[in-house]
């Protein structure tokens, strides 16, 4: 496969850009709400009961800095690995959204084929697509359809 063949794939993943944008959308929000939320949960927990437990121990101030530290370090890493996995995340969902908004695309193409009289125009998707079972469905209508014409 050429490289004009791989660019032109990648540029074909988003077919339907309102729809697909929307979908990763919806995905990246509720995963960057879930990483605020839980960062903020477990650095408000977390902090309660380093302070309970750092500032009062008698450790020498400079332990004490370097567990704080640590603790930024903890959440911070924690926030990196959160964005990485929302950036996964929309990924698999754009990779998802092309499923659907491919074969949505492809059924517009045979609606507007048979709307202009070829009633021998049939859904053919790919195998790992979303509606399999409409396009197979409304094949069978199209083909019902034909034959009582006949």
């Amino acid at each position: 496969m050429t490289l004009f063949h791989k660019q032109r794939k990648l540029r074909n993943i988003i077919i339907n850009p309102q729809y697909q944008f929307r979908y990763i959308a919806w995905v990246s929000l509720t995963g960057v709400f879930l990483l605020i939320l839980n960062s903020s949960v477990f650095y408000y927990y977390i902090k309660q009961n380093y302070k309970i437990l750092v500032d009062l121990s008698p450790m020498e101030d400079e332990v004490k800095i370097q567990l704080y530290r640590e603790l930024h370090q903890i959440v911070l890493y924690l926030g990196l690995f959160s964005f990485t996995f929302i950036l996964i995340c929309s990924a698999f969902a754009t990779l998802l959204s092309h499923r659907t908004a491919g074969a949505l695309f492809h059924f517009k193409r045979i609606f507007l084929e048979i709307q202009k009289g070829n009633l021998n125009a049939r859904i053919h998707i790919r195998p790992k697509d979303d509606f399999q079972d409409v396009a197979k469905e409304f094949n069978k209508m199209v083909d019902t359809l034909v034959n009582q014409k006949k």
